[in-house]
């Protein structure tokens, strides 16, 4: 009965490499531990130990998959880029700047308020609103 669940465990596995779900790693791991624990148990209670160990290890998944997930945020590809200065608004510090196209609305996080025309690039971006640094011999192309 051992051989049932090592077959289980390596199909489980070979899924979870070809699929990327990170719960049939789980699944695999709960196989092949029911695998093990056949050395010592009947092998009428595998099944229910089987059962016994996904249940135990999808808290554990769960948990692992979402500070997987954290760890592996994906840069933003806006920082560093650069943008045109098309208008500013004294009263409220902000900017209206051309970026890919179109027009976003921007603070200047670092360096004077830019005029319109100049450059700066872009540090950070919360939502739709972008952040700069204003390079002060920048020239706009």
């Amino acid at each position: 009965m051992q051989w049932v669940f090592l077959v289980l465990g390596l199909f489980a596995a070979l899924s979870e490499l070809h699929s990327g779900t990170f719960y049939l790693a789980g699944v695999a791991v709960a196989a092949f531990l029911t695998a093990l624990a056949g050395v010592w148990i009947a092998p009428g209670l595998l099944p229910f130990i089987f059962a016994a160990f996904c249940v135990a290890l999808l808290p554990v998944i769960v948990l692992l998959r979402r500070h997987l997930a954290r760890d592996r945020a994906l840069p933003d590809a806006d920082i560093g880029q650069i943008v045109t200065v098309v208008g500013v608004s004294t009263d409220t510090q902000r900017l209206a700047v051309s970026y890919r196209g179109s027009r976003w609305e921007a603070v200047v996080d670092s360096g004077p308020l830019p005029a319109p025309g100049q450059v700066a690039i872009i540090t950070a971006k919360t939502d739709n609103l972008l952040h700069l640094a204003v390079r002060a011999e920048a020239k706009p192309s």
